[in-house]
Parts: structure tokens; C-alpha cells; sequence
């Protein structure tokens, strides 16, 4: 692997002046805050899912920060104790790996629920190809003989392939996971995206919808100023690289003379007379009238809370749905007036990821800088930064009294590297962090009070965390407990929501957190605590107490957030959690 030289003298130039403007600053309060006394007790699962659950009637699964939370884990567990799971909104850019048999499968638009057997209903509001959802996940299902006759899917948005190919040839670096997401949405705004039932229809009234949607892909390719054997050219290179983005009836359609033509055709015989298919509903009202007969009903909301484009925290680098708590219950109907609704929110230890551009504070280097130089999977991080030990000691030894880190270089056989980027590297390899959608490795991050605080206020305090037995490899970890704003020279101040960011102002948990403008510019400030290397989680057993370096990580975590960690992960497994209770 190779790193763009020039891209990182400029990355470790803004780090080190970052930290110019931000190392003399006073500690805060918390990093003193000593939780050695907290004590968290294990209890049956069969307890814990109880008391996650309690009396609500309404379950929403949801992501608290960025997406990437391992959520499906956590639907599994739950769907033993429901009637019916729903995916409600938002499109297949989002995947859940769950394991399965000791396999692990990635689906993006399926509820995992449906493999505990209960029924399962895709959202009407969600966006979807229907050819790549049997292609990718209906035939995952028939080949492993998983029966799915209790999938029904609702009068779902249809992301076409000119939806796909605008996607993959007109979105930023690293902006798109390339499935046609975007272009859906800007379809459904304008009111010309067509649906399901459009596809059930007859063909004349299918070839009126499609041709004045398509105008869409017209204009889009007169801007670009592409042909159709240009387009073919560089998709036939895409695919190449990843035939999931350009998949052959995607590359078809590019080279048809005929497109309105060629997709009617492709609908009537890949989807309409597709045995396969699953059963149609109205979502909306099936949903609501197992409501009415007293079922209890999950939500598996897609992405996280920060990556809802009703949020405007990460607006600029949001998704295209409401994929907060509150939007998919929108999505769906449901009032929470009328039925008791619980949110769970997933967080992940470390602390947050994400594949796709934004601005996290607590990451380990700015969200696109894998992509900005050219890698594109895990294999292409090559031999760089395998010492995790070396690299993880290095970081926290560099970590002052007041929280700030310095950002020193370490060095390899590979090359020399800031000690950020040495951490995306060994964290994204050690565990495997990969998008589910994607196969882009994700950037990494510790975990972050501040923005876990506002979360909490909009939310809900009920908290599970996945992959808390990643400190079973670390002699430290950290939280970052407050960020610090450090502008660039050419910016005296930002405005924002009326409130004046200039550097050196500090913001902590229950401060008003800014946007993205702001956001891009903050530095962590970073509590150091144990880690519990070499200490198991998964031996634990009811009765028996957390380790305590475990439970003070939980306790400042729960301090600084409002959170109420009921349960973490200790493994891929459904299986592999510990449930808790003070």
C-alpha cells in the first residue's frame, strides 16, 4: 500500500497546527472523574432482553451515531420477543451482517428478523431495486434453503438502473455507496419516481411513468456530456472493480438503444412473473392493524440517528431519509401517542464508524482519507501498521493531561505515518472493519460523549453497545469527553445557530453541538482509561460482575451521555452478549 505522499504532508500539516491552537488549553473536569467504585452485574439474557424491552409495544432498533453499530445482532436478539419486524424506510446503500449458521450474510433491505422466523415487512417509504433484491438477498435465501414466505414488501420506491448508473458516474469521491440512492430521492422529490405497484400495471401506464422519469437520466447525461458508449466504457471499468455497483442488467440497459423498452420488459420477467417475488401489502396498514391486535412490532431502522437528513448536525453528509427514531415511525404511520414505543439505540466500542465523507471529531483521521488515496478494500492497506500493540501505546502515550493528542509519526517497513492515520489503519484490519454495502474499509474512531449526549436527550436513554470485547486487545481505550475548536487562519469565527465558534472555545456533553462547519474543525479531547486486555468477556456468567475496568468505561460512558447501557456485545454471535443491571 502506498499513501499519497502530498496528501499526507497536507493532512499532518493541519494536524499539527490543529494542535498549535489547541494543546494549551486547560483539562477539563471529567478528565479527573474517577469511576473505579461503579459495579455492573451480569443477569440472564432471557432477564435483560426483558428489561430492554419492558412494556412497549413499539420497538425501534436504531444506530446511534454514523451506521456501522452491528444493529442486525441486536434485531436477532429481539425478534424472539416480537410479532412482526419491520424495515421502514431509507434504501439497500445500508447492510446488516448477521451470522447465520456460523456464516455471516449481508442484507440491505430484508429484515434480519426474518430468521428467527417471524413475519417481516419491507416499508412502503423504503428504496429498493427489486432485481438486486432477489439477485443479492432472495437468492442468498434459496441457495442456504431458508424459507422467507413470511417476507412481504409494500408499495416500495423503485431505484432503476439509469437511477444506478447516475449515481456511480455523477457522485463525489467516496460520496455514494453507487446503489442509486441519491437519484431515487431526487426522483421521489420531483414526484416522477415510480413505485412497485407501477411495475404490476399494465405496460402502457409502466412506459408513461418511466419515460417521464427517465427525462431525469436525459439531462443528467446532456450536463455530463456522455454518450451511451461512453457510459458503457467507464461502467464495463467500474465493474471490473466491483460488479455489485454495475451489475450486468444495469451494464444491459446502458447499451440499449431502447431503454423505456428494455425495462418494461425486464419487470415483466424478472419481477412480475417472478415466482420468487414475495407477497405485496399495504405496510402502513398491516402494520397498524397488528397494532391494533395487540402485537408488539420492531422497527429495524436503518443507518443512525447523525446520518439522518433531518438532522442538521451531519445534514451536508447525511443520507437521503429520515432515518432517525421519530422518521421511521413517520415513515409508517405510527403514532407513539397511541402505542407504548421504546428506542433502542446500538452504539460500537471503540466508538463510531462510518465508509462515507463527514465530519467526526472523534475519528482517527477525516472520513475520506482512505478513499482520497485510492483505497478502496482492506487487501489494499497491505503490510502497513500490523504492530496493533505498538501503534495503540504509541497513541495513548501521546495523549496530554488535558486530553489533547500530539500527532506524532510512527514507522514501519511501509513508510512513515501520523499517528491517526497508523490507528485507522490497525483498527480497520484488526477488526475487520469493512462496510457491509460497500467492502470499503471504514474509518474508525473512539467513543464520543458529546454528540452520544444529544442522542440521548432526542432519543432515549436505552442503550446497547456492540463489540466491547474489542478491549480484550488494549492496554488503554479512550472517550472523548469534549472537543475544542481550532479554525484555520483564514477563519476568525463561524456562525452558527447564532452562537460564535472561535478557537480555543471548548464544548463538552450537553453543550449545543454545531453543525458540520464547525464540527470540521474540532479537536477531541480524549479521557484515557484501562483497557482490559487479555480479560474475556464471554466467559461471564448471571451473578457474576464485570470486569472493572469494563464497568468504569460503562459508568463514564452512562455519566457523560445519559445513556443506560443495558446490554454489550461480545462477539458477532446473536448469542454473544452480556445483559446487565447496575
Amino acid at each position: 500500500m502506498a499513501f499519497d505522499e502530498k496528501l499526507q504532508r497536507v493532512y499532518r500539516q493541519r494536524r499539527e497546527e490543529a494542535w498549535l491552537k489547541s494543546r494549551m488549553i486547560e483539562g477539563i473536569p471529567s478528565l479527573q472523574d474517577d469511576f473505579s467504585e461503579v459495579r455492573h452485574c451480569v443477569v440472564s439474557s432471557e432477564e435483560g432482553i426483558e428489561a430492554l424491552v419492558g412494556d412497549a409495544q413499539v420497538i425501534l432498533m436504531t444506530g446511534g451515531y454514523f451506521g456501522d453499530e452491528a444493529k442486525g445482532k441486536w434485531g436477532n436478539a429481539l425478534a424472539t420477543k416480537v410479532d412482526m419486524v419491520v424495515r421502514p424506510n431509507s434504501g439497500a446503500n445500508t447492510g446488516r451482517t448477521i451470522c447465520y449458521k456460523a456464516e455471516k450474510l449481508s442484507l440491505h433491505l430484508v429484515p434480519t428478523g426474518l430468521l428467527e422466523g417471524i413475519r417481516a415487512i419491507i416499508g412502503s417509504e423504503t428504496v429498493g431495486d427489486p432485481i438486486s433484491l432477489d439477485e443479492e438477498e432472495l437468492a442468498l435465501f434459496r441457495a442456504r434453503e431458508i424459507d422467507y414466505s413470511l417476507l412481504e414488501v409494500g408499495n416500495f420506491f423503485i431505484t432503476t438502473p439509469y437511477h444506478r448508473i447516475m449515481d456511480v458516474l455523477g457522485s463525489a469521491l467516496n460520496g455514494s455507496t453507487g446503489v442509486g440512492i441519491m437519484p431515487t430521492h431526487k426522483s421521489i422529490k420531483g414526484k416522477s419516481c415510480p413505485r412497485l405497484d407501477d411495475l404490476f400495471n399494465s405496460s402502457t401506464h409502466l412506459r408513461r411513468v418511466l419515460s417521464k422519469d427517465h427525462e431525469n437520466y436525459e439531462g443528467f447525461l446532456e450536463t455530463k456530456l456522455l454518450n451511451r458508449d461512453m457510459v458503457v466504457e467507464r461502467l464495463l471499468e467500474i465493474q471490473q472493480r466491483n460488479r455489485r455497483i454495475v451489475p450486468e442488467y444495469v451494464l444491459e440497459f446502458a447499451k440499449s438503444r431502447e431503454p423505456i423498452e428494455f425495462l418494461n420488459e425486464l419487470y415483466a420477467e424478472r419481477v412480475v412473473r417472478n415466482i420468487h417475488f414475495p407477497k405485496r401489502v399495504d405496510a402502513s396498514y398491516e402494520v397498524k392493524r397488528a397494532l391494533q391486535r395487540g402485537e408488539r412490532v420492531l422497527l429495524e431502522v436503518t443507518q443512525s440517528y447523525l446520518l439522518s437528513n433531518a438532522r442538521q448536525q451531519g445534514y451536508r453528509y447525511s443520507t437521503s431519509a429520515d432515518v432517525t427514531a421519530l422518521g421511521a415511525l413517520t415513515s409508517l404511520g405510527i403514532s407513539p401517542m397511541r402505542y407504548s414505543t421504546r428506542v433502542i439505540n446500538v452504539n460500537k466500542f471503540p466508538g463510531a464508524s462510518r465508509v462515507g465523507p463527514g465530519d467526526i471529531p472523534g475519528s482517527f483521521v477525516a472520513q475520506n482519507h482512505f478513499a482520497e488515496n485510492k483505497i478502496t478494500s482492506l487487501s489494499e492497506l497491505g503490510e502497513a501498521c500490523v504492530d496493533f500493540n505498538a501503534i495503540c501505546q504509541m497513541y495513548f502515550s501521546a495523549i496530554g493531561k488535558n486530553g489533547i493528542l500530539q500527532p506524532v509519526t510512527y514507522t514501519d517497513a511501509t513508510g512513515t505515518y501520523e499517528i491517526g492515520e497508523a490507528m485507522a489503519i490497525a483498527n480497520a484490519r484488526t477488526f475487520d472493519e469493512r462496510g457491509a454495502t460497500t467492502g470499503k474499509p471504514r474509518i474508525t474512531g473512539l467513543f464520543d460523549c458529546v454528540l452520544g449526549r444529544l442522542v440521548a436527550e432526542e432519543q432515549g436513554p436505552y442503550t446497547v453497545i456492540s463489540c466491547m470485547d474489542r478491549g480484550n486487545v488494549c492496554d488503554k481505550v479512550g472517550l472523548v469527553v469534549g472537543y475544542v475548536v481550532s479554525l484555520p487562519e483564514e477563519v476568525e469565527r463561524i456562525d452558527c445557530n447564532g452562537m460564535m465558534y472561535t478557537t480555543g472555545k471548548v464544548i463538552v456533553p450537553g453543550d449545543q453541538v454545531p453543525t458540520s462547519d464547525v464540527l470540521q474543525y474540532c479537536v477531541p479531547i480524549i479521557k484515557v482509561m484501562e483497557g482490559w486486555k487479555s480479560t474475556p468477556l464471554g466467559n461471564l456468567h448471571p451473578g457474576e460482575e464485570l470486569p472493572l475496568a469494563v464497568s468504569s468505561v460503562i459508568g463514564a460512558i452512562e455519566k457523560y451521555t445519559g445513556f443506560l447501557v443495558m446490554a454489550i456485545g461480545t462477539g458477532p454471535e446473536t448469542n454473544e452478549a452480556l445483559y446487565l443491571k447496575r
